[in-house]
């Protein structure tokens, strides 16, 4: 199994990458490029991030490059999951309550009969989070 970056571990890369590569120009990138962005990159890192860099260090070199951003982040990113989000506490009349998006396209939680559930959206994580929902007060179930 390959090991991979998370997302927000890409993002760091590209962000110290880019803030260098504007500095020069794009098409010539030198190998002293590189060694800057992986010593920025090993200086505003944990000590496990740092050991996970250092042992992926091809790949960073091909998420940092532009050239080679997208097919890198097809490849060594872990895509997030996506779950049904259900509310650990039913409402008033025992109905089970899932995240679901309301006619105004706003994510928000309403009660289903387990019939429904298959119509259900799903979300990951962070688009929960990033919603306002603290994920701890739901159960989740990973969509195939």
């Amino acid at each position: 199994m390959t090991k991979k970056f998370t997302e927000e571990e890409y993002q760091k890369i590209v962000e110290i990458a880019d803030r260098l590569l504007d500095d020069k120009n794009r098409a010539d990138i030198e190998l002293s490029t590189l060694d800057e962005i992986y010593f920025r990159i090993q200086k505003s890192s944990n000590a496990e991030e740092n050991n996970k860099f250092k042992d992926l260090n091809q790949e960073l070199a091909l998420i940092a490059l532009p050239k080679s951003r997208d097919w890198a982040h097809e490849q060594f990113v872990d895509k997030e999951k996506k779950y049904y989000w259900r509310r650990k506490k039913n409402d008033k009349d025992d109905d089970s309550v899932y995240l679901d998006i309301d006619a105004y396209g706003v994510m928000a939680p309403h009660s289903f009969y387990s019939h429904q559930i298959d119509y259900l959206p799903s979300f990951t994580e962070s688009e929960v989070i990033e919603a306002g929902y603290n994920p701890d007060y739901y159960w989740k179930e990973e969509v195939e």
